[in-house]
């Protein structure tokens, strides 16, 4: 939350490179942004540079610091088909296609907020693998996981965590039966593993929308709900998400 002592007609910001998007809160003195750190930053201290200007046109510039703290996250095993660990020559191309098209979907910058409010969690419950733990799939070290998964029998009605546009629906080689939802403003959702897709791209859905339901499709060892957040082009912790606009108009 940025507070002004004048009205502002505009508000922007940057930190570590990338741009921070602001809007509107109660009055023209106070604007909402958010800001993300790489999942692969480095401890230490990272500068917020803010810059407002009044409906006059004067401008002021604000620097802010922040701490990026160290974190130690957790391992884990998985035991999956092997072709979804190393794809046989004939899904090569599907998978590059594929991966072009989340690309492309994550690409699309909507430069106003669709989304209002705090955001739900997909499904009930509380996640069961956390954001960042480093994942060993069939022996092999396979990144950290971009995502929160949360138990949910297959069948689980999956709502919109908040409003948006659907940007992408279909089965993904990975990920299964996949819906992205773009929320504006450089936030999307990635809702994987889907039995059952309900959306086609270009709906509009409102928060809580049933936008499918869980199932076990793609890699994965039983069925669950993976829900990941894309920041601009970073991929950030959806439970940071939900508590960091908890309070936000």
């Amino acid at each position: 939350v940025v507070s002004s002592p004048q009205d502002l007609g505009a508000l922007t910001g940057e930190i570590a490179g990338r741009p921070v998007r602001f809007w509107r809160g109660g009055s023209a003195r106070e604007w909402n942004g958010l800001a993300g750190i790489n999942l692969e930053a480095a401890p230490g201290s990272a500068t917020l540079s803010i810059r407002g200007t009044t409906a006059s046109g004067a401008r002021a510039t604000a620097l802010v610091s922040l701490v990026v703290e160290r974190y130690r996250y957790e391992t884990r095993q998985l035991k999956v088909d092997p072709k979804m660990v190393n794809p046989p020559e004939s899904e090569l191309a599907r998978i590059k296609e594929e991966t072009q098209a989340m690309a492309d979907a994550f690409a699309i910058l909507t430069p106003e907020r669709l989304w209002r409010g705090a955001f739900d969690a997909p499904v009930p419950g509380a996640p069961n693998s956390a954001f960042g733990r480093l994942t060993i799939t069939n022996g092999k070290p396979a990144g950290r996981h971009q995502g929160a998964d949360f138990r949910a029998a297959a069948g689980t009605p999956v709502h919109a965590p908040n409003a948006g546009r659907i940007v992408l629906a279909r089965h993904l080689y990975f990920a299964g039966n996949t819906v992205i939802i773009d929320h504006g403003l450089g936030v999307f959702s990635l809702l994987a593993h889907l039995s059952r897709i309900d959306v086609q791209p270009g709906t509009v859905v409102a928060r809580r929308e049933v936008v499918g339901q869980s199932g076990a499709t793609g890699r994965v060892t039983g069925p669950h709900l993976h829900w990941a957040v894309r920041f601009g082009e970073m991929t950030v912790d959806p439970m940071s998400l939900i508590s960091a606009v908890a309070h936000l108009a």
